[in-house]
């Protein structure tokens, strides 16, 4: 701040970027991890980070599918 009491443009991006910085909806990896994990418990006793049941049953039925498809599509023909 200058003597006047006004502030710098160059303050006011300072001021910004700390409030944008900590702001969970901003940042796209928390908020991703935010919305892919459990929502009882997103973190376990040790600090780590939990999945959603919901996303590890659709991880296990694509993996499903996949191989069913890989099967049929070369396994399959003898």
């Amino acid at each position: 701040m200058d003597s006047q009491g006004y502030i710098s443009p160059q303050e006011v991006r300072q001021a910004l970027g700390q409030i944008y910085r900590s702001d969970a909806e901003i940042n796209l990896q928390s908020s991703l991890l935010e919305s892919l994990s459990d929502e009882l418990k997103p973190v376990d006793e040790k600090g780590r980070w939990r999945p959603s049941p919901l996303l590890i049953l659709a991880l296990v039925l694509l993996c499903a599918l996949l191989g069913i498809f890989v099967y049929f599509s070369v396994g399959g023909r003898g």
